[in-house]
């Protein structure tokens, strides 16, 4: 699971999946928190990958399978909805699932949870992610925290500059897949338009 969140951040949604498919047929037979685990970050790769068959495929099974033993992984449930519905070009219903994540982490007391989620709202084009961003870098000492809230602002703001100096900050600490979202931001003039 470690190996495929960082697959997921570094952008390589491909990997990601072929890891994800296999440890997912296995895990969700297991009944342990772990099988959803995989079928959500399985469901947010192939959303990445553009596939929306398979994504819904494997969203509607982490749906099913989640339950009391997987709260924790909730958030991140939330996530793979949120890129199910930025796949179907559903941008406000991506932000809502988005924000609705990252506030169930909070509520969770999921701190550095909430604002890796809070990120991934800014990356479906949430302009209003930069308060519960800022109030979470109070409460949590935390780089990427940090960048996302920069990213949060410069997204707000429509400050091209910002979006690429935020890109180029996400690209040096190995977040390509957030770079890449910041990037394509400031090329559409950091309009407050979700990317998919």
């Amino acid at each position: 699971m470690l190996v495929a969140h960082v697959l997921l951040t570094e952008g390589e949604f491909a990997s990601a999946a072929a890891l994800l498919g296999p440890a997912a047929a296995t895990l969700e037979r297991t009944g342990y928190s772990w099988g959803p685990l995989s079928l959500t970050l399985l469901a947010t790769a192939l959303a990445q990958l553009g596939d929306t068959a398979a994504t819904a495929k494997a969203l509607s099974r982490a749906e099913t399978r989640h339950g009391t033993k997987s709260a924790l992984f909730a958030p991140e449930l939330g996530v793979a909805r949120a890129h199910r519905l930025a796949l179907m070009r559903d941008a406000h219903g991506a932000v809502a699932a988005a924000r609705d994540a990252a506030r169930m982490a909070e509520r969770g007391g999921q701190r550095a949870v909430a604002a890796r989620v809070w990120h991934e709202a800014v990356r479906l084009g949430d302009t209003r992610a930069a308060e519960p961003l800022a109030r979470l870098c109070d409460e949590i000492d935390c780089a990427a925290a940090r960048i996302a809230l920069a990213h949060a602002r410069a997204l707000a703001a429509g400050d091209e500059a910002a979006l690429l100096a935020v890109s180029e900050e996400l690209t040096s600490i190995g977040m390509r897949a957030a770079a890449a979202d910041a990037a394509a931001q400031a090329r559409r003039g950091a309009a407050a338009q979700p990317l998919r």
